[in-house]
């Protein structure tokens, strides 16, 4: 995990469920904080490439293990690009497997407000 704390200011999220991406994207508004949302897996290297992100926040069970796939591109061709979670059902050894791919940190699905605002004040401010 990060120790040296961020000022970021763009995101890229990646998750196929758009619904409950609600919670995120109006706290982010509220922060005045740039928010891209994709919730086709196989789009992001595209997005990647063509915009400047400083965070990654990845659903944890994308199909055909596009979540570790992902974080594997990401750690190779993006290593300063800040990789979080959005842990769904987690397990210890979900948690474990994602902790040694070297993921930065995670938050909880479904989103609470104040899970949310504390990731902020660690990696935004």
């Amino acid at each position: 995990m990060k120790t040296i704390k961020t000022a970021i200011k763009s995101t890229l999220i990646i998750d196929p469920d758009e619904n409950e991406n609600v919670t995120l994207i109006s706290i982010f508004k509220e922060y005045g904080l740039e928010l891209d949302i994709i919730t086709r897996e196989n789009d992001f290297l595209e997005k990647l490439n063509n915009n400047r992100y400083e965070c990654v926040m990845i659903h944890s069970d994308l199909p055909e293990n596009y979540t570790d796939k992902i974080v594997d591109t990401l750690k190779i061709d993006f290593p300063n690009i800040v990789v979080i979670i959005l842990l769904e059902n987690p397990t210890f050894d979900k948690i474990f497997h994602f902790v040694r791919s070297g993921v930065d940190d995670f938050i909880l699905k479904p989103f609470i407000w104040d899970d949310i605002e504390k990731l902020l004040r660690f990696y935004y401010y």
